[in-house]
């Protein structure tokens, strides 16, 4: 939807777990010297300020980044995450990385990176920010026809970012349509899908959980939900389905995901869930 803009929830608790994973899924892609190639399906502008008027109008950041930015804990852990934070944080404080910059910050020169969005603020910024990074290809188009347009890579190796609004419940739909095609023309690849976990009678998250691992495809789930669920209202939660997910990944969520819950909760009925829901063969 072409009035969403990612700034005003940058930074926030979904943000945390989804570029947390984000960094361990390249750490893994890191450990082989052969380049993979990284689409961004809904990149949004790459880089946000948390003064700017997006950020500042519900200051979701102080659910998220603010509680863990001096997390001594997680610095050892996802010191990727860490270095790219603290990079940032040289230049102009107030600053937090979207999955685009997360991706090119810690990707190799031989490695490639797609990023896509429709929205034409998003564009400029994404365009203004990797001008000099030859590696990046920049397109405006729509996110779901990506995957069908752009795979498979050239690489072969390498991973999807899917990160939708899912402000148009057909998102849902969409998403698992063009899933079924990426998977058609790139099997290997790493898929890494972000969902919210909503007020009760909004929530598609179930639903698209189970339509997912309907697809047969190796699949690991990790989600974290830091208040009570509305009965209407409000994002609670959000997790990460990742398919054809690298065997280290469930370990290394495991380490970081009580300590992300602790320091995120808001209120006793917060969770976190981890498992696998369809084993690699």
């Amino acid at each position: 939807m072409l009035s969403y803009r990612h700034g005003y929830h940058a930074g926030n608790h979904a943000d945390i777990l989804k570029h947390m994973t984000l960094c361990l899924i390249l750490r893994s892609l890191n450990q082989k010297e052969k380049p993979y190639f990284v689409l961004d399906t809904h990149s949004g502008a790459g880089l946000y300020k948390l003064d700017s008027v997006f950020a500042s109008k519900n200051k979701e950041y102080k659910t998220g980044i603010s509680k863990i930015a001096d997390n001594d804990k997680l610095r050892k852990l996802v010191p990727e995450f860490y270095k790219v934070y603290d990079f940032l944080q040289q230049d102009e404080k107030e600053q937090y990385p979207g999955s685009p910059y997360i991706s090119a910050s810690l990707t190799r020169e031989c490695d490639k990176l797609t990023f896509v969005d429709m929205h034409v603020g998003e564009i400029d910024s994404l365009t203004n920010l990797f001008k000099r990074d030859r590696r990046v290809n920049i397109l405006k188009t729509d996110g779901f026809d990506s995957l069908k347009a752009l795979l498979p890579p050239p690489i072969r190796r390498g991973l999807c970012i899917i990160d939708p609004s899912y402000e148009i419940k057909n998102d849902y739909i969409h998403l698992v349509k063009a899933l079924k095609q990426g998977l058609t023309r790139w099997s290997t690849g790493i898929y890494a899908i972000w969902y919210p976990i909503l007020g009760k009678q909004n929530d598609h998250s179930k639903n698209l959980i189970q339509d997912i691992k309907r697809l047969n495809v190796p699949l690991l789930n990790v989600s974290l939900q830091v208040n009570e669920q509305d009965e209407v209202f409000g994002m609670c939660g959000s997790g990460m389905l990742i398919l054809n997910y690298p065997y280290n990944l469930y370990n290394e969520l495991e380490s970081i995901l009580g300590e992300l819950y602790s320091c995120l909760k808001i209120d006793d009925k917060a969770r976190a869930k981890l498992n696998i829901l369809n084993e690699k063969a």
